[in-house]
């Protein structure tokens, strides 16, 4: 007690309503960070849960909604567009600037197609030198994971659509309607990215719904420490020895 009578608190309203202010700001972020790693987590639990069900036969489940076949493992049967290659642009992965060879892909036995990734390739030396991407003739069954779309960066220029050649063409980003238009067929509103692969030469590029929480938890610890530290701050100044 003797020592709470040797002190004096000085608050004043401006600084403490400032601090106020900004104390609760920072421990409501630091929740946020919480809440947003909580949020993740389940989506990327409900995608786990469904890579242990068993494999979608995409032929004969094509109608089904996509609720109901997104990250699921899946089989498709039928064959490869013959030179119909795409690359698609501005695909970040480790770092590293690249691109996806995406090939679209007739369903046997239905009015459908669907875009097959088949993999990931860093840039190459400049813009006008192109990979080589094999051929795959003969009617297949392939194996892999139904995703959304990727997500690509802005389109650059009027055109999403660029022809390279009579093998490929260079997308920026994936527009369902210029897909169908530009091959006149019918594709559906995902893609399988391949697993097992078929390109040895390609890396697979697929990753959960989203990232991971361990970024969201780190930044909750920052936004919680700012508020510790304010509150020490806070107190020196306002706390003082009676003279």
């Amino acid at each position: 007690m003797k020592y709470f009578n040797n002190i004096q608190f000085k608050f004043k309203l401006v600084p403490t309503l400032v601090f106020l202010t900004f104390f609760v700001l920072f421990i409501r972020l630091g929740f946020w960070q919480l809440d947003r790693a909580e949020q993740k987590r389940i989506i990327n639990d409900q995608y786990k849960s469904r890579q242990e069900t068993t494999i979608v036969d995409l032929n004969q489940e094509v109608n089904k909604n996509n609720d109901y076949l997104l990250w699921r493992k899946a089989e498709i049967n039928g064959s490869f567009y013959i030179e119909k290659n795409i690359l698609l642009d501005n695909q970040i992965y480790n770092q590293t600037a690249g691109f996806n060879i995406i090939t679209p892909f007739r369903l046997a036995g239905t009015p459908w197609s669907i875009l097959v990734n088949r993999g990931w390739q860093p840039n190459l030396v400049t813009r006008n030198i192109y990979p080589v991407i094999s051929q795959v003739n003969d009617e297949q069954l392939l194996r892999g994971h139904l995703v959304k779309f990727p997500v690509s960066g802005i389109k650059l220029g009027e055109d999403n659509i660029e022809v390279i050649n009579s093998s490929i063409i260079r997308l920026q980003r994936i527009d369902l309607d210029e897909i169908n238009t530009f091959y006149s067929a019918q594709f559906l509103p995902y893609m399988i990215f391949l697993d097992p692969m078929i390109d040895k030469d390609l890396v697979s590029n697929f990753s959960l719904p989203v990232p991971e929480s361990e970024k969201n938890y780190g930044y909750a610890f920052q936004w919680f420490a700012f508020a510790v530290t304010l509150l020490v701050i806070f107190l020196k100044l306002g706390i003082k020895r009676k003279a």
